[in-house]
């Protein structure tokens, strides 16, 4: 036997550092993987949670203004309005189809008006965490306009 076939006879049974840190690399991929899914899905509802939260307060806000701006406007009407500000708040994401007036409260003080405004919110991944819905909460204050008290005009 020659000494070059004493060295491939060698080197066939051994194996070299970099086939043990591709077994190695794929196994931390494993455990790693889940976890980093699993954050990933969070991050995803918790924007959709928080898109759904500036949608909902900004229609809070708009139905307490249309109140204070116009008195003449019923409760109801109040309602479909935030109803339909809520509708067609153009966010994909957080399409809340199944919001109606019934989700909104108003409170009509001698000084101001409070529009109170719950969602039970669907999550796509919660239930991974055991929570399907989250209950969002926003409400939208804003003072009664009375003219005689003003020395100016609306804005």
């Amino acid at each position: 036997m020659s000494t070059k076939q004493r060295q491939l006879h060698r080197s066939v049974g051994r194996r070299g550092p970099r086939d043990t840190e591709r077994g190695q690399s794929l196994v931390e991929t494993a455990l790693v993987l889940p976890i980093l899914i699993l954050i990933l899905a969070i991050v995803i509802d918790a924007g959709r949670l928080f898109d759904a939260a500036i949608v909902l307060v900004q229609a809070a806000r708009e139905g307490a203004r249309f109140a204070t701006v116009q008195p003449a406007l019923t409760d109801e009407e109040v309602q479909e309005l935030v109803r339909d500000d809520v509708l067609g708040s153009g966010t994909n994401i957080t399409h809340m189809a199944d919001f109606s007036k019934d989700h909104v409260t108003i409170a009509r003080g001698a000084t101001a008006v409070t529009v109170t405004v719950a969602y039970d919110f669907p999550l796509w991944f919660g239930g991974v965490l055991g929570l399907s819905t989250v209950t969002v909460t926003r409400q939208g204050v804003m003072p009664m306009y009375l003219p005689e008290a003003t020395t100016g005009s609306l804005p």
